[in-house]
């Protein structure tokens, strides 16, 4: 089965005050850029955009990068939904771990 990392990117939309306390309340608690297999929720006081970075591992075959986006996407909506935090134009990446070739020095 390959491993994918999965990236997330969206934009907060146009979150009310109480909302905008309560992600700057948040903040410290999303900062992790790892991908791990639970996902890890980024972004800044700003609030403008954010991303969701995780590992998924799928079944091989010809939709497996498909698959591996669209769980990585329930994921992020997941933690959106769940936290009532209003989002927009989410845009997603895959790269499968098992692809990338690692040169060694010599």
């Amino acid at each position: 089965m390959p491993t994918y990392r999965v990236l997330v990117k969206g934009k907060f939309d146009h979150p009310d005050e109480p909302t905008k306390a309560r992600l700057r309340a948040d903040v410290a608690g999303f900062q992790s850029l790892a991908f791990t297999e639970e996902g890890s929720f980024f972004f800044t006081e700003a609030l403008g955009s954010f991303t969701f970075r995780c590992s998924v591992e799928v079944a091989a075959g010809p939709s497996a990068e498909h698959d591996a986006i669209a769980e990585a996407e329930f994921k992020t909506l997941d933690v959106l939904e769940r936290q009532d935090y209003p989002f927009r134009d989410i845009q997603s990446s895959a790269t499968c771990m098992d692809d990338i070739k690692i040169r060694r020095r010599k």
